[in-house]
């Protein structure tokens, strides 16, 4: 059993109270009854996540709801970790960088307002890290800028998933406010229950997001982020133990100019070759070989030779997921060819995977990513190599991908500009609703940081169903559904009781508000805003425990 194995097992392991009670289902609620006049069917209590089909929720006998539905959905959730949040942020940190961070540090008081609570302005339970694209060049320790961090331990160009506390390779950490010992900031730390940092949570996050743009030119974003959270399921790694906890939502969120460019740790893809006429196939040591080894456009790699005129574009661009071109010509120092064949590791597939395994409930999962877009809004490609000088190989005509996106900025500075982020743009759209992506070319990134924080503040003690609840026919103030709550105390005794919905100046709370249409709500077939409230007003924060909601459709 490999490393990846034995971390997964333990977490599926650390998972299981929560995995198993979501498996086992909850009991259908109210009895089998027939429809009553009008009323909402019984049905069979379809399961949820594997659970066993229950009684269903019992029409009135008589003087039921109104018209007989067309459907009735039902959805189970759990709330535990409705308060809790583990956000990751993954910051490249690659030259042209620094602008851009100094662009998204600008928006991150307005991100914390967006992340907190709109009612009652409380933050959630936060655990929040950062980490750099910086992972090395696989078997190659001597790339430029991407150095092993074994052959050089001061080197910036692999940080090894690890998180970071601010600038790259300033000793001390220039983030003053951090406690002693703060690998990530918490605004709820310890037995005392207070963060670990000094001033506030915005101020903070703002100095640890600032890494400086001194890495490796060879983006590893996938391998950041899975080798992170590999070491922080370590309960005794000296980088990240402690961040994840089983309990709370998880939340990703990249920024970078690049695609994604992670190799394993054991491919030579980067062997120090720089021209495209060597035999090996490689071409020039620069980031097309990213693109040349790890897209296909219209099923091919994009071309190896430089092209001519203006260049060619390319479309239906996508990751290659280990069927594109080889470096099977290729020897290691020692005579030996490269185990992974040239191909990209890990696969949009394997990276997609392995998020979702943090979770029980893969609802529980947020990415998004601020990066150049591979297609415009009219979903045209943006992917067009072109040629180019290449003055680290005497001026040799090379194959480059043009940029995707540019940004103008103030009069005499330098634009901002990303590359199509292939890899990563089909990444996020592996979580459909759950995945969010921004063009990093912008003005500024207030729409950006502010949807993304929004989003995840909607899935804090509250989830999304069908856009087309029904009214209940005798009193329109209200939807056609029941929820019911099961709580289990210290002693494992299980507790359930039906809630109603909210019903203001009536104090009829505990109960559920529904809120149609919510931005909070990314998938358009269920825009209805569920939060079961411990107060009429959801001021307060939201129950816990497992709750199940069952509602007539208009459709």
């Amino acid at each position: 059993m490999g490393r990846l194995e034995r971390l997964a097992l333990l977490w599926i392991l650390a998972l299981c109270g929560l995995a198993c009670r979501d498996a086992g289902g909850l009991q259908g609620q109210g009895g089998a009854g027939p429809t009553g006049a009008g009323g909402i069917a019984g049905t069979s209590g379809a399961p949820v996540n594997g659970g066993s089909h229950g009684a269903g929720m019992g029409g009135a006998a008589s003087g039921g709801r109104g018209g007989s539905p067309s459907q009735v959905v039902q959805i189970t959730k759990d709330l535990t970790s409705r308060g809790k949040l583990d956000l990751l942020f993954m910051i490249d940190d690659s030259s042209s960088m620094a602008p851009l961070q100094a662009k998204m540090q600008v928006q991150l008081p307005s991100f914390i307002d967006a992340l907190s609570d709109p009612a009652s302005g409380q933050v959630p339970d936060l655990h929040l890290a950062v980490v750099s694209s910086s992972y090395g060049a696989g078997a190659w320790a001597n790339v430029n800028q991407c150095h092993s961090r074994l052959a050089d331990p001061n080197t910036l160009g692999d940080d090894g998933g690890r998180f970071l506390q601010g600038a790259v390779g300033a000793q001390p950490s220039p983030c003053t406010m951090l406690h002693a010992g703060t690998k990530f900031l918490a605004n709820m730390d310890g037995p005392a229950m207070a963060p670990n940092y000094d001033g506030t949570l915005a101020d903070a996050f703002k100095c640890i997001a600032l890494l400086g743009d001194k890495g490796c030119g060879f983006e590893s974003q996938f391998e950041s982020v899975y080798w992170a959270l590999a070491k922080a399921l370590e309960a005794d790694d000296p980088d990240n133990a402690g961040f994840l906890r089983p309990d709370a939502i998880l939340a990703i969120v990249m920024l970078t100019n690049e695609d994604d460019c992670s190799v394993r740790n054991d491919s030579v893809l980067m062997a120090p070759v720089n021209s495209v006429a060597d035999p090996s196939g490689l071409g020039a040591l620069q980031s097309y070989r990213c693109n040349e080894f790890g897209h296909l456009c219209d099923g091919m790699p994009p071309p190896h030779d430089p092209p001519p005129g203006s260049g060619v574009s390319l479309r239906n661009c996508v990751s290659a997921e280990n069927n594109g071109k080889t470096d099977d010509q290729l020897k290691d120092p020692n005579g030996d060819g490269d185990p992974t064949h040239g191909h990209l590791w890990p696969t949009v597939a394997e990276f997609s995977t392995y998020v979702k395994m943090f979770k029980s409930n893969v609802d529980d999962v947020l990415v998004a990513a601020i990066a150049g877009p591979p297609v415009d809004a009219r979903g045209d490609s943006l992917y067009r190599v072109i040629s180019q000088a290449n003055p680290a190989a005497m001026n040799e005509i090379d194959p480059i991908v043009d940029h995707s996106c540019v940004q103008q900025t103030s009069a005499g500075a330098d634009p901002e500009y990303a590359d199509p982020a292939v890899r990563i743009k089909q990444w996020v759209d592996t979580f459909g609703p759950n995945g969010i992506f921004y063009p990093i070319c912008a003005n500024d990134f207030r729409t950006a940081m502010v949807t993304i924080a929004t989003r995840v503040q909607g899935k804090l003690h509250a989830f999304c169903v069908s856009s087309s609840v029904a009214l209940d026919p005798s009193d329109p103030t209200k939807h056609a559904c029941q929820l019911t709550q099961q709580t289990t105390d210290a002693s494992g005794k299980q507790t359930v009781r039906t809630l109603p919905e909210c019903a203001s100046g009536t104090g009829n709370a505990p109960c559920f508000i529904l809120t149609s249409n919510a931005f909070q709500c990314g998938d358009p077939s269920s825009k209805t805003l569920v939060r079961v409230c411990e107060t009429e007003a959801c001021t307060a924060p939201g129950l816990s425990g497992v709750v199940t909601l069952t509602c007539a459709t208009d459709q």
